[in-house]
């Protein structure tokens, strides 16, 4: 992707940016692009000065972002810019040298819209699978010749030239497909080419204020709007009439549009999902209805950018998938091991249809920070009570704790014991070995280990670790009795 003519009329070369929070999903990749530009950048992260050893870091320092302590020394008056994640508070150091030097301080959505509204854009929104439709239509350009750019909310598993923690693809062809964000609002900011809505539910925030911020966006859209037909609460989201609007729904049922584009003929295995788009047999390597819901607007979102609808179709048979959603990290004693970003009630339930065994599920949940837990503690009880089946296993770690200042009234344990009322085997787990204790030595041939929760980097080390703990148990198969707790 070439340079940008300007993201505020003015070319990159000589700008100088700090990223707060660099090593967060979207942060990271969003910095790394400054400096393919031809920015110089600078970034710190609390579990850097924590000193957590995480990849993201070495894969910063690889591409020339320098990497600092999140103490303020790194905010001066010269830089161009301060960009913040949400996460990152007004008491932080940081922040407040901004304040004090004046320094234009910008969160990272409204950055990352600046630079996409100067590119040919797809932008994808929807408060589910957007990470894995972002990556998605990324392949189907990539391997149909088109060499797009992509800046996507979770590492693609080998796509085409994404280097070097697969968020960021730096491409020469005219397309930018960059995923969205409504958990700050800022995909309101977006003035894309293309514009895909996957679906919409009470996430980060109440449905009625994410309809209005879709809408915003698809005000500036400039070409065309792909849409989910099948996702009823997208009705109350007004599309512009002046825009021609391609809609897709994935199997039969009821539609609030009229589709141009089916789904039909769909097959659920439990290591892919098979369906058929106009006759097209369209094969993905993934389990899950969301699976198929999420390639049909990839599909489409790539015919929209030109690619023929065979040609998009096809592509996927060869899709790597999106690092920690529904990751298959290993097999032992015939336990899968899966680890998966799942963390809010919708996404739990389509990890949970998805990874339904033969076997049982034990599952490890770690819920992502106080306020998501408190906003949503009814429906997380609901979904699991509905979702797991007898048999299955649930354990909650504590809340994951950031820092600052959040109110730490609500712990696991009040989860734990809504959820044994409900009729749910939870526990929580206050160590992470006691956990892999639990997990690994319970599990049988059959089953399926998942691992899921946002926010905390350190939980794909953790699911490899109940891998390796598998590896490492003795290969009798432990008893089909479930030992009395």
């Amino acid at each position: 992707m070439e340079p940008a003519s300007n993201d505020t009329h003015r070319p990159f070369q000589g700008r100088r940016y700090h990223f707060s929070g660099v090593g967060g999903s979207g942060m990271a990749p969003l910095a790394a692009l400054t400096v393919a530009l031809g920015a110089t950048a600078s970034g710190s992260d609390r579990n850097l000065d924590r000193g957590l050893a995480l990849h993201v870091f070495e894969d910063l320092r690889r591409v020339g972002v320098r990497l600092v302590p999140q103490d303020g020394s790194a905010v001066e008056s010269s830089l161009t810019a301060y960009v913040h994640s949400t996460a990152v508070e007004t008491t932080n150091a940081e922040f407040q040298k901004a304040v004090a030097l004046d320094v234009p301080r910008i969160r990272r959505g409204t950055f990352l819209a600046g630079i996409a509204a100067q590119r040919r854009t797809i932008a994808i929104a929807g408060t589910s699978g957007k990470s894995s439709v972002t990556a998605m239509t990324a392949h189907i350009l990539a391997a149909t010749g088109r060499d797009p750019s992509f800046l996507g909310g979770g590492p693609a598993t080998r796509l085409d030239g994404a280097a070097p923690f697969g968020s960021l693809r730096v491409g020469q062809g005219e397309w930018f497909v960059v995923e969205t964000d409504e958990s700050d609002g800022s995909v309101a900011e977006f003035a894309p080419a293309v514009a895909v809505l996957a679906n919409l539910s009470r996430d980060h925030k109440e449905m009625d204020e994410t309809a209005r911020n879709f809408e915003a966006m698809l005000a500036n859209t400039r070409e065309r709007i792909v849409v989910n037909a099948k996702d009823a609460p997208l009705a109350r989201v007004q599309i512009p009439a002046e825009l021609p609007v391609l809609a897709v729904a994935a199997g039969d049922g009821e539609t609030w549009m009229a589709p141009e584009l089916r789904a039909e003929a769909i097959l659920l295995h439990p290591d892919r999902v098979e369906f058929r788009v106009q006759g097209i047999v369209t094969r993905v390597p993934f389990p899950g209805s969301l699976t198929v819901e999420n390639a049909l607007l990839a599909i489409a979102a790539a015919t929209a950018a030109g690619v023929p609808l065979a040609e998009a179709c096809r592509a996927l048979a060869n899709f790597a998938g999106v690092r920690r959603r529904l990751e298959r990290i290993g097999a032992m004693h015939g336990v899968d091991v899966f680890d998966d970003f799942a963390h809010n009630p919708v996404k739990i339930a389509a990890a949970l249809e998805a990874l339904r065994p033969t076997g049982s599920l034990w599952i490890y949940y770690q819920p992502h920070g106080y306020g998501p837990t408190r906003f949503f503690a009814t429906q997380l009880i609901e979904t699991f009570r509905g979702g797991l089946r007898a048999g299955d296993r649930l354990v909650l770690a504590p809340i994951y704790d950031a820092g600052g200042t959040a109110d730490r009234s609500i712990r696991s344990e009040d989860l734990v014991r809504s959820l044994r009322e409900a009729g749910v085997d939870a526990a929580v787990s206050a160590t992470r070995d006691e956990a892999a204790l639990l997990i690994t030595q319970g599990a049988r041939s059959g089953d399926r280990i998942v691992v899921m929760g946002a926010r905390d980097d350190t939980l794909p080390a953790f699911a490899r670790t109940l891998y390796a703990d598998l590896v490492g148990r003795p290969d009798a198969a432990p008893s089909h009795e479930r030992q009395p707790r």
